[in-house]
């Protein structure tokens, strides 16, 4: 057996002393380990008292609060979807149809418009044949042809005058028509909006009208043509898209720079399981006392 010749003291010394004191942190670690195994039995008594509480949940139906089991609240708030969108789609349907009625009723009218201006033009062609007529020198060798001529030529002049009236009054109709096709077509633009860009307001459209004419070429009045003229939304939706799009591409540089910035994250070094090691040195220095078992302990 090895002994230290100045301190008389032997390995085997060193290893009863030590055996001490493993003894008592194996009773350490023992003890903790019932600790960790009453909390784990804790948090699953814990876990399986929260199974069996209510899993009911509250919500609203029609105006009021119930509380009802999960999947039925789930079922609810299926419906209520469903009936949100019926309804979106009975007033898109509504409105398709109110549109067709004035774009029908418009082309009627358009139809009526161009007879009209066809019956004028045709009463104007004779009207200039009688203003070619020499009527002093009809008067004085057919004075009777003359009157009757003249007869005809200012029941012309009448007729002419009542198809403007009907023309303009049929031009009219159609401008009418024509204006509320476009407040319908807005009406129908701005709840568009309203469901494609939730926070689309003045400002926005201010932004929109900056890039595409800055960006892609758009004239004032172009823009007006899409937003006013004849309106369409889903040219407003394109280009809101396309001011996002120009928006995203300009801020991934920035990204890209912050991220080339940010400082690495040192990992911790894991905790090597010391104890474990030192418990199986403390074994092989039991059975051979060797001092290198001595060292790999300590």
């Amino acid at each position: 057996m090895d002994t230290n010749q100045e301190t008389g003291v032997s390995v085997a010394d060193v290893a009863d002393l030590l055996d001490d004191n493993t003894e008592q942190n194996v009773e350490e670690l023992e003890q903790e380990a019932g600790t960790e195994e009453v909390a784990e039995g804790d948090e699953t008594e814990g876990q399986a008292e929260g199974e069996g509480e209510d899993e009911s949940e509250e919500v609203e139906f029609e105006g009021k609060a119930y509380k009802v089991p999960k999947e039925i609240k789930l079922a609810l708030l299926r419906q209520s979807d469903y009936t949100q969108k019926t309804q979106e789609v009975a007033e898109q349907r509504k409105a398709v149809e109110q549109l067709t009625q004035v774009v029908e009723q418009r082309q009627r009218v358009m139809l009526q418009t161009f007879d009209k201006a066809v019956e004028l033009r045709e009463i104007k062609n004779r009207l200039s044949q009688y203003e070619q007529i020499d009527w002093q020198s009809l008067a004085a060798n057919d004075p009777t042809q003359a009157t009757q001529l003249h007869i005809a030529y200012q029941q012309l002049q009448r007729e002419a005058q009542n198809k403007n009236g009907e023309l303009q009054q049929v031009s009219n109709q159609l401008q009418q028509l024509t204006e509320a096709q476009r407040q319908q077509k807005l009406a129908d633009g701005t709840q568009y909006l309203k469901t494609h860009i939730p926070d689309f307001s003045e400002k926005t459209a201010a932004e929109i009208a900056s890039v595409a004419t800055k960006h892609y070429g758009i004239t004032p009045a172009e823009l007006k043509a899409i937003s006013e003229d004849n309106p369409d939304a889903r040219f407003v939706h394109v280009l809101h898209d396309a001011m996002k799009w120009r928006a995203l591409q300009a801020a991934k540089p920035q990204a890209m720079q912050k991220v080339t910035q940010a400082p690495k994250v040192i990992k911790p070094a894991a905790t090597p399981p010391k104890q474990r090691t030192n418990l199986a040195a403390l074994d092989r220095l039991k059975k051979d006392g060797r001092v290198e078992d001595l060292a790999a302990f300590l």
